[in-house]
């Protein structure tokens, strides 16, 4: 399973650093686990499948396809919740009010132009 925690990390692109961040671990847990220096918790390895859509049955056994299939894919979408994710929550509560008002201004936007 080392090897498969490894390959999920590189496939994204990212650091052993960025990657334990992500889920709340430093570097040298990931280190760890890659190295096969120590087994993995089974909360961990659910946390990974769902933050970064690795498929569990994949993680596990090697057997099937690395990430799950999505229905849609929206990258930015993606990046948008992965950024979120990391955030504390008072800086969550202002990204959603930020958003919350460009879309109103998005809207105000289009109502005017409906009505010219």
């Amino acid at each position: 399973m080392h090897q498969r925690i490894k390959m999920i990390r590189e496939q994204l692109g990212l650091s052993q650093r960025e990657f334990g961040e992500k889920l709340g671990v430093s570097r040298d847990v990931i280190s760890n686990l890659e190295y096969n220096r120590v087994q993995p918790k089974e909360l961990l390895l659910k946390h990974i499948c769902e933050l970064y859509s690795v498929n569990e049955h994949w993680l596990q056994t090697g057997e099937g396809e690395m990430f799950v299939k999505k229905l849609y894919s929206n990258e930015r979408l993606e990046q948008a919740i992965s950024l979120f994710k990391v955030l504390e929550p008072e800086f969550q509560d202002y990204a959603l009010e930020q958003i919350k008002n460009l879309s109103e201004l998005q809207n105000k936007g289009r109502n005017s132009k409906g009505d010219q």
